[in-house]
């Protein structure tokens, strides 16, 4: 359209070329065109819509308005006479925005305008201002976007118009919308153009004077409907009124919805309304359904419901965490509990073995899990298929052991597969260290089992008897040689004072040792007999006669006298009794 159809300075060649285009409607010669219509105004003047129709017009786009000069004067009366006359009626603004912001207002103050009119054709956003051209292309195709993003969300078919020139120059791939080409040539240079405007200078009955004179490549005829269902590029549409309506429509007695983008759903499909589902042709089940392998309930509204639901005197129980399916065999409600429906989805309640697992059902039917006391006893339910448990249970800080027989849970003694454990009073497992009646037991902290003989290393060595596994403490003979266990059961080495003697355990192994035992300060000795350490006295070790004096070091070079007794020690310690006693102070 060219701004209140004042001509503008166009080059002598330009104007050539538009003459010979097309002046009238009769000399324009367009293939492939869907249909011809027209673009008015308030500048066609008093229009007679009846004798339109007799040039072949279908359609016609009536300038709504701008935000300059408001709603077009001639707007109502355009649009009423169009559509008495039945010619199909879109509708244009011509734009001054210069910012997306500014291009959806635009479009909502087309919205407002156009309110309470039957608009049965395209709306169209004409950008071509003078004020537009120093735009770059990116923001244009931001402006056109946003306006028809606008006026499709409201139902209606959005066009953009403007000029070859400025298409070029102003439009990038990224503009979403159908395009209405203004090119006065003999035909049009744009690719993918829905309509084409040959001429402002055009000729139609009815119309006084010039109008533009447009041809249509994609059949909105067709496409916009008064009422009911389109398909086109494989969607399915539905029209009321010709717009394209969203949400839920009833239509025929049945419910059917369509997306934000009018497409028809199919299908499951979820609002904040409920769940449905559409059949192939859209159209929302009640009642009872069979979906797939599986049934479901939808209420009047086609709403999918869950829990129980009574029909035909039968009660069914619909999973609302299953998808709200019909249960039949195992089912989990949302707090983990099981039910079992079997084929004919009655409820099981009590005891029952299935597929030769033990299961326990409560009296309203859920499956109990977990730790369940039935006559005294305690048994194991597995929380993931709720099935009684025998056998180990448990990581090694929290075992148990159930009966293999019946699943009841064991306690203290016993004795599993050749080896024994302790369970508490609690059923739970023991490891290391237990303390059983009076004495202290040791279960092994890897497995459980109960270990005898000796327990640790050298740093910390216990010994259990093997005969019953006890824990020994003080002076024990095992295997022939003597050791020594603390009041807690742990063996010491090195020198130990017992019964106000002392003797000496082998930091090797923790056996006493007897005779001769090196220190870091000298020899000392034990008697071959008891393993006592030997002070101040005199003994036959390793077959001789060994002096130890008041500290218990081996007496080596020197005379030693021990009560009336004196001795005389050689190098190596060996003494032997001297005849006559040595003099005072050689001792």
């Amino acid at each position: 359209m060219i701004k209140h159809k004042k001509l503008l300075r166009f080059t002598k060649a330009a104007l050539t070329l538009m003459l010979t285009a097309a002046i009238t409607l009769s000399s324009t010669s367009v293939a492939n065109a869907a249909s011809l219509g027209i673009d008015v105004s308030k500048y066609q003047g008093a229009i007679n819509w009846g004798a339109v129709p007799s040039s072949g017009v279908t359609y016609a786009f009536i300038k709504v308005g701008s935000t300059k000069s408001g709603v077009d004067p001639a707007f109502a009366a355009n649009v009423m006479g169009a559509q008495a006359a039945g010619i199909r009626t879109g509708v244009y603004i011509y734009s001054y925005a210069t910012s997306v912001e500014a291009a959806v207002n635009e479009a909502n103050l087309v919205l407002q305008w156009i309110e309470g009119y039957n608009i049965n054709f395209p709306v169209a956003f004409d950008i071509e201002d003078k004020v537009q051209k120093g735009l770059d292309a990116n923001t244009v195709t931001a402006m056109c976007n946003a306006f028809c993003d606008v006026i499709a969300a409201a139902g209606y078919h959005p066009i953009v118009y403007t000029g070859a020139n400025f298409y070029r120059s102003h439009m990038t791939p990224a503009l979403r919308y159908d395009i209405w080409i203004a090119q006065y040539a003999s035909a049009c240079e744009i690719p993918g153009h829905s309509i084409w405007q040959s001429s402002y200078q055009g000729s139609v009955a009815g119309v006084a004077g010039n109008v533009d004179i447009n041809y249509m490549y994609k059949d909105y005829h067709n496409m916009i409907l008064p009422v009911g269902f389109a398909q086109r590029d494989g969607f399915t549409y539905f029209y009321n009124n010709y717009r394209i309506q969203f949400g839920w429509v009833d239509f025929n007695g049945a419910r059917y919805h369509m997306d934000a983008l009018g497409h028809m759903n199919t299908d499951w499909f979820t609002d904040e309304t409920g769940t449905y589902y559409l059949a192939a042709d859209g159209h929302a089940l009640i009642g009872q359904n069979q979906v797939g392998p599986d049934r479901y309930y939808f209420n009047e509204l086609g709403q999918i419901q869950s829990g129980w639901i009574t029909v035909a005197d039968n009660q069914y129980y619909y999973d609302a965490n299953n998808g709200c399916r019909m249960v039949t065999g195992w089912y989990n409600d949302e707090t983990g509990r099981h039910y079992l429906f079997p084929a004919d989805g009655h409820l099981v309640k009590g005891s029952i073995n299935i597929d030769n697992k033990d299961y326990l059902f409560s009296a309203e039917g859920s499956m109990l899990t977990n730790w369940q006391t039935v006559n005294g006893l305690k048994y194991y339910y597995n929380p993931a298929d709720g099935a009684m448990v025998r056998g180990w249970l448990g990581d090694i800080a929290n075992r148990y052991y159930l009966s293999p027989v019946d699943g009841h849970m064991v306690t203290g003694y016993q004795n599993i597969e050749n080896a024994n454990y302790y369970f508490n009073e609690n059923g739970i497992m023991q490891t290391g260290m237990v303390k059983i009646g009076d004495g202290t037991f040791y279960f092994d902290p890897n497995t459980g089992r109960q270990q005898m003989g000796f327990i640790g290393d050298m740093t910390n060595r216990y010994y259990f008897n093997t005969a019953d596994g006890r824990m020994m403490t003080g002076t024990q003979t095992i295997d022939g040689q003597t050791y020594y266990f603390d009041q807690n059961g742990k063996m010491l080495t090195g020198w130990q004072n017992i019964g106000g003697a002392n003797f000496y355990f082998n930091p090797a192994d923790g056996a006493m040792l007897k005779g001769l035992i090196a220190g870091p300060d000298g020899v000392y000795g034990t008697s071959e007999t008891d393993g006592h350490q030997l002070i101040n006295e005199a003994a036959v070790i390793a077959g001789v006669s060994r002096c130890f004096d008041a500290n218990g070091r081996l007496v080596a070079n020197a005379p030693y006298t021990i009560g009336a007794a004196v001795y005389i020690c050689d190098a190596n310690g060996v003494a032997a009794l001297a005849t006559p006693a040595a003099p005072a102070g050689q001792q």
